[in-house]
């Protein structure tokens, strides 16, 4: 009976949504061609970037401008590459209606979430939305994961819709349950964890700081899940480190799958169960500059397309075949989101990791368990230190944090520490270890 409520649930879900090619059956072409040769996933590669560039240079004023020296079709990717200019977030939102095509639609809005500045409205068509969806269910079937399996989903649940008595039907017939993110702490996380003992999940789903705090919180409880077995945890939105991964799946049971994509532009990759992220050349196409920056087009998208659009994140790409047999490209680290860099005194650029490694070292020896979070606030060459102490907190640990901090970025900077009751996340319900505000 449940499994029927959910393919009635899912048929009337996509027809609502007006998808042009249901998500399963492009989730049975992806499971071929996710083995097919790189000279074939090539050619379907540039016939699709072609198609979308013919089409912007005849119905989109901003890119028909920018692609006048464009001569098509293009050869190959490399002349893709080479002669395609990028296109920035802001370039975007200054040209926001010259960029749409004459095939143009708002009948599928994304919306970034605006953690790193203003949000970003992009649009997208119906058939890229049954794309990006036929990702996720190859995706989790790669971790033996079906749609109509039960999982809980930790983020910030702020819709009315979500809350009510529709939106938890639909919950019960999709068999997700929500936790709000904000609303985890030491006083809520015992009922959580029983709630979700009761419901027997089959994974566990949300932004890596979400899945953090929840098995930070288990652990000081000495709570583990007792009555069933997860398949997998999948994490995603935020840059995920290697002791976090350890210490989530010592505390869940089970591996931790990585998503990576953004709002806007699509899902770029997803992890496999050998470990690693394979990116979803079907649905995009992604490659990097001198600099590792991201560049990426979604290859469906005829409504906006985003053409070599260039996302803000630091990535490397790896041509390696992973040992499953998958013969996508894979990405080897996603470093970083760009305005994510610290800058030093002399300009030069240091990743944020080295908060996370300096908060790891905290953790040990005579500062173990006196710091439950820190932030670091880079705002020009002063950096404000806030920390959510613990009952054991005491002096020593801002000036080992000080220390830490003049050594990897320079004695020219200046320090502030502020002492919170705790340190909020961003609106959109992720935790940044890091801000740079210029």
């Amino acid at each position: 009976m449940y499994l029927l409520l959910f393919k009635i649930y899912q048929f009337f879900k996509f027809r609502k949504r007006e998808y042009p090619k249901y998500p399963n059956r492009i989730f049975k072409d992806l499971n071929e061609s996710q083995y097919w040769t790189k000279e074939i996933l090539e050619e379907y590669q540039l016939k699709k970037l072609n198609n979308l560039l013919q089409l912007v240079k005849e119905s989109s004023s901003y890119y028909a401008k920018k692609y006048k020296h464009i001569t098509l079709p293009l050869s190959n990717i490399e002349e893709f590459r080479n002669v395609v200019p990028t296109i920035s977030k802001d370039e975007i939102m200054e040209n926001i209606n010259e960029v749409r095509s004459k095939n143009f639609s708002n009948r599928h809005k994304c919306t970034t979430s605006g953690t790193t500045g203003n949000p970003l409205t992009a649009y997208i068509s119906g058939m890229t939305a049954s794309v990006r969806e036929a990702c996720h269910i190859r995706f989790h079937d790669w971790w033996g994961i079906n749609q109509y399996d039960r999982n809980v989903y930790i983020a910030i649940i702020k819709s009315d819709a979500q809350k009510s008595l529709i939106g938890k039907i639909k919950n019960y017939i999709r068999g997700r349950h929500d936790i709000d993110v904000f609303n985890l702490s030491e006083e809520t996380i015992l009922r959580y964890y029983k709630e979700i003992e009761k419901f027997k999940p089959s994974y566990i789903r949300g932004y890596k700081s979400a899945l953090l705090e929840l098995t930070k919180l288990m652990d000081v409880k000495n709570l583990r899940f007792k009555n069933f077995k997860l398949k997998a945890a999948i994490v995603t939105s935020e840059v995920l480190y290697d002791n976090e991964r350890k210490f989530i799946e010592s505390i869940l049971g089970c591996k931790l799958a990585n998503e990576y994509g953004s709002v806007e532009a699509g899902l770029y990759a997803n992890e496999c169960p050998f470990g690693s992220m394979h990116i979803n050349e079907e649905a995009i196409y992604i490659h990097t500059n001198n600099e590792n920056e991201a560049i990426v087009t979604e290859l469906h998208n005829d409504s906006m397309p985003l053409i070599n659009y260039k996302n803000d994140d630091l990535v490397l790409i790896s041509e390696n075949n992973c040992e499953c047999g998958r013969t996508s490209r894979v990405i080897d680290e996603v470093k970083g989101r760009v305005a994510g860099y610290i800058i030093r005194p002399d300009g030069s650029k240091i990743n944020q990791v080295i908060i996370n490694r300096i908060l790891i070292q905290l953790d040990k020896g005579e500062f173990i368990n006196t710091v439950k979070k820190f932030q670091v606030i880079q705002k020009g060459q002063t950096f404000v230190v806030k920390i959510e102490p613990l009952e054991n907190f005491r002096n020593g640990c801002k000036d080992f944090i000080s220390k830490r901090l003049y050594e990897e970025i320079g004695n020219e900077i200046n320090i502030k520490f502020e002492i919170v009751d705790k340190i909020e996340r961003d609106k959109s319900g992720k935790y940044r270890i890091f801000k740079n505000e210029g």
